[in-house]
């Protein structure tokens, strides 16, 4: 009988496994096939999410800098008139993303009253809630987001679903650049896209 049950929960087991393929390898696919697409026009204001803030004591995560990069490049070639940094308080450093973003920002010489920060959100689809919502309130209609390349494909489903104007512009850093489609960072993005599907966020 215990014979019967271990041979039959393999079975399951494998079963399991294989539909578990079958369903991570073609959002996988899907996934990386839109990486570098940069879809980026004039807007009312660049939206630049957060990330970790210090990959170690006193040294910038390059996730969240080339993200900055990218956002204050984008504004100073004239794409939009407001940059709005979006990030909560970052759960390995205690800081508010956003403010730390904000900061990095008027170091690189974006003028202060040019930036916009939102600092509640704990996830990719409340930054874009949260940041529609403080656009909205400045009368701002229309969003450039800024993201990492592995990240903007997830970010574009949910933009979609919460029927944002939106579009958006990959920032390349070390994040992406050391391992690229076998980065950690991109063979978990199937796994957060099955999970928001299953949260009713796409």
């Amino acid at each position: 009988m215990i014979k019967y049950l271990v041979s039959k929960l393999r079975k399951i087991a494998i079963v399991a496994f294989l539909i578990s393929l079958a369903v991570y390898f073609p959002i996988y696919f899907q996934i990386a096939s839109r990486v570098n697409v940069d879809t980026k026009q004039r807007s009312d204001a660049i939206v630049v999410l957060g990330a970790r803030i210090f990959l170690r004591p006193n040294v910038y995560n390059p996730c969240l800098t080339a993200r900055v990069n990218q956002g204050v490049e984008l504004y100073r070639q004239g794409y939009a008139p407001k940059i709005l940094f979006s990030g909560g308080t970052d759960r390995e450093d205690g800081i508010i993303e956003a403010s730390a973003m904000k900061q990095i920002a008027i170091s690189l010489g974006v003028s202060e009253p040019d930036i916009l920060v939102e600092t509640s959100s704990s996830s990719t689809y409340e930054n874009l809630v949260n940041s529609q919502q403080i656009l909205n309130t400045n009368n701002l209609k229309s969003m450039l987001v800024v993201t990492e390349p592995f990240h903007t494909p997830r970010v574009s489903l949910i933009a979609n679903k919460l029927k944002l104007n939106y579009t958006i512009s990959p920032a390349y850093s070390s994040c992406w650049n050391d391992w690229q489609y076998f980065s950690r960072f991109l063979l978990r993005e199937p796994f957060a896209i099955i999970k928001y599907f299953f949260d009713g966020k796409l």
